[in-house]
């Protein structure tokens, strides 16, 4: 009886620890799905200072950036592409595929595998891209296939807060492309107030030139094929939030939607208004 019972227990005992075995196995499957993201992550700054302007640096090793997306393609004004951003700087991803958005909406923290990948720069903007060719002669650059976004873009949680952070016209510069930011005491340009976001018939993008108060300009750039394209500028002054950008020397901010733009205060008075005077109406006060 006794070596009966001893058996028993010992089959019992077996049993319990195969189950404990298969669910731990079971648990350290499921946390590692994805063996492609590591536990370091390198900052957006010290990313960035990997790439020489003008050149394209292939990132052979496995390095991993973290960031909220701040924009998107929502409301096409951003094309096959997603703004991310750290607390040290930011990055234009290009992702070929459409509506991003529902995949990775603003507010996502997402977390990318940037081995296989290119940095390069265009017109001096800084880019993650998939692909470059330069068969014809000059660089031409593709975004991360869609069939391949889950190997090297991996969402960490969503609806997190985002903050623009505030600068004034003389803290605009490259440390700031990609980030989301607020410009304040701003207004459209006499020429651009009260004018279409951009050419909406003709499917033709416009810089639209946002005046300081204290001087100082950086061009609002909308895409013809943007929901709100065919939108007119507002003619007061205030606030614009949007993501700082640039074309060659030119310092752009990239509008998400018009909810970021708040211009419902008084104009600009004294010499700064007078600068923001459409040029004939300058030429009459001189």
């Amino acid at each position: 009886m006794k070596s009966g019972k001893y058996i028993v227990a010992v089959l019992i005992t077996l049993s319990l620890t195969i189950l404990l075995m298969s669910s731990c196995f079971k648990q350290t499957e499921r946390a590692d799905t994805n063996p492609n993201f590591g536990d370091s992550v390198m900052s957006i700054k010290n990313f960035r200072k990997l790439h020489s302007m003008g050149m394209v640096e292939y990132i052979a090793q496995p390095l991993f950036i973290e960031g909220l997306v701040v924009a998107n393609d929502e409301h096409d004004n951003i094309y096959k592409a997603i703004y991310i951003q750290d607390n040290t700087g930011g990055l234009v991803v290009q992702l070929d595929g459409l509506s991003l958005y529902q995949t990775y909406p603003i507010g996502s923290k997402i977390k990318i595998n940037t081995q296989q990948l290119l940095l390069t720069d265009y017109r001096r903007m800084v880019q993650l891209v998939g692909a470059v060719d330069t068969s014809s002669g000059s660089l031409v650059t593709s975004g991360i296939p869609s069939p391949l976004f889950s190997k090297f873009i991996k969402i960490e949680s969503e609806n997190n807060s985002i903050h623009p952070l505030v600068v004034g016209y003389k803290n605009l510069g490259d440390s700031l492309q990609g980030r989301l930011i607020q410009i304040n005491a701003v207004e459209f340009s006499g020429a651009d107030t009260a004018q279409t976001y951009a050419d909406k018939k003709n499917k033709l993008g416009i810089s639209r030139s946002l005046k300081f108060c204290t001087g100082g300009t950086i061009y609002l750039r909308t895409g013809g094929y943007a929901d709100f394209a065919g939108i007119k500028t507002p003619t007061g002054n205030g606030i614009v939030i949007g993501v700082y950008s640039v074309f060659n020397t030119e310092k752009q901010l990239i509008l998400r939607d018009t909810n970021d733009i708040l211009l419902t205060g008084k104009r600009c008075t004294g010499a700064a208004w007078l600068q923001n005077l459409p040029q004939t109406a300058s030429k009459l006060n001189n």
